[in-house]
Order: C-alpha cells, then sequence, then structure tokens
C-alpha cells in the first residue's frame, strides 16, 4: 500500500536513482534518472530530501546555480552524528507481547545528557500493536541511538574488512545491554539480526557522512 500519494495521483517509482536536478533560468525543471537518462519534467517544482552538503556538493545540481555566499553558508553547517541500529526477529508468543510495550526511551545518566556517547537508547517493538509484521510466535523489534554515533569512528573502513565487523560487534554492545533490561533473554530468542552503522546510513540513505542531518542548536542558530 502506497498511502496518500497514490490516492492524490502520485506515482512512486523505485530504483530510480536521480542523476541529476535541471535548472533552467534560475528555475528546478525536473530530473534526470541515472536509467537511460530518462527526464521527467516536473509541473510546479522539485522537492528534493537531500541534505544541505549532499545538495550542494554531490554534483546533483551543478554548483554555479547557487549563489557563492549560500553554498559557503551551507557547507559550512554542522553536521549532526549518525546512528547504530539493530534490528531484530525474535521468538515470543501472543502473550508475551501484551506484557511489552511499544515503545521505550533508555537514559543511563540524565546528568551526561541525552546526547552523550552511549548513554541513551530507544526501542521501538511494533509487533506489540501489528502481530502480522512477523510470522507466527515471532516478533520485530529495532532499537537505535539517537544520532550519537560519531562518524569518524567509522569513515576509514571498509564495510567489508573484518575490523568493521569487529567495530559491529563491539559498538552495538550497548544497545545490546539496554535490550537485556527489557527481554532478559532476547538473545535466545533472535532469529535474525541485521545491525546498521553511519556507513549503512551513508550508504542506502546517500547521507553525507552518516548524518541524521544539522547540527543546530534550538535558539542559538537557524
Amino acid at each position: 500500500e502506497r498511502g496518500g500519494m497514490t490516492k492524490h495521483g502520485g506515482v512512486i517509482a523505485t530504483n530510480s536513482h536521480v542523476k541529476g536536478i535541471n535548472v533552467e533560468n534560475g528555475k528546478a525543471t525536473g530530473v534526470t534518472l541515472t536509467n537511460n537518462n530518462r527526464v521527467i519534467n516536473a509541473k510546479q517544482a522539485v522537492i528534493s530530501n537531500l541534505s544541505i552538503w549532499d545538495l550542494l556538493s554531490s554534483g546533483i545540481v551543478d554548483r554555479t546555480h547557487f549563489p557563492d555566499d549560500f553554498y559557503t553558508k551551507g557547507m559550512d553547517t554542522p553536521p549532526g552524528k549518525s546512528f547504530l541500529h539493530i534490528h531484530l526477529g525474535f521468538r515470543a508468543t501472543t502473550e508475551e507481547l501484551s506484557k511489552l510495550q511499544a515503545h521505550y526511551m533508555y537514559v543511563d545518566d540524565w546528568s551526561r545528557g541525552v546526547d552523550a556517547d552511549e548513554n541513551t537508547a530507544l526501542l521501538s517493538i511494533p509487533s506489540v500493536h501489528d502481530p502480522s509484521l512477523a510470522p507466527d510466535g515471532h516478533a520485530v523489534l529495532h532499537i537505535y541511538t539517537p544520532a550519537t554515533e560519531d562518524f569518524q569512528k567509522w569513515e576509514h573502513l571498509d564495510r567489508r574488512s573484518e575490523e568493521y565487523q569487529a567495530l559491529k560487534v563491539e559498538r552495538s554492545q550497548f544497545l545490546w545491554k539496554v535490550l537485556t533490561k527489557t527481554i532478559p533473554d532476547i538473545k535466545e530468542r533472535v532469529t535474525i539480526q541485521k545491525i546498521g552503522t553511519p556507513l549503512t546510513h551513508a550508504r542506502f540513505l546517500r547521507r553525507y557522512r552518516g548524518s541524521y542531518g544539522p547540527a543546530i542548536k534550538a535558539g542559538e542558530a537557524s
């Protein structure tokens, strides 16, 4: 199901990487796809969810279309940190799920702040509300650090290397510790697990340095 987009006449195209945003007379007029250089013209505008750094420096838009001051200010925007994720499929009965909440927030030490390293985790167990998300007798969950993972720890690594796999195991220990506070025997229940890192964000979501977004604090900058 595609929801409101298709309900109102929209079309969702998957596997359609955008090669470039087309600009004519200072206005974005459409996009060119990498597949056969197909051009899709916009009726009103082009809406982009690229980060400011990807928009300005990836080559998807010719830099000459941006005023120098806009480009400089954009590239100087401080990037926020990235994430570490664990996605799990695990064994759980309907009765066991009924005793769980759908969402949890864990803070180890409030005095350190929610943005401190290995101090805060968010846990979502959507199977609590929708058992159809997993086969009978199973459930799914997602636990992650809320934009507190430094990209610098990962940027030099080859994601196919043993060093990368070892760091995934090391950095995920905090999340496992938090998980066992909610489901003490979770490791014995797991049937499938996937660990996502800042490199995962950068690769699959095409996010600059795996960043959540600009590191702008309310009341201090805009």
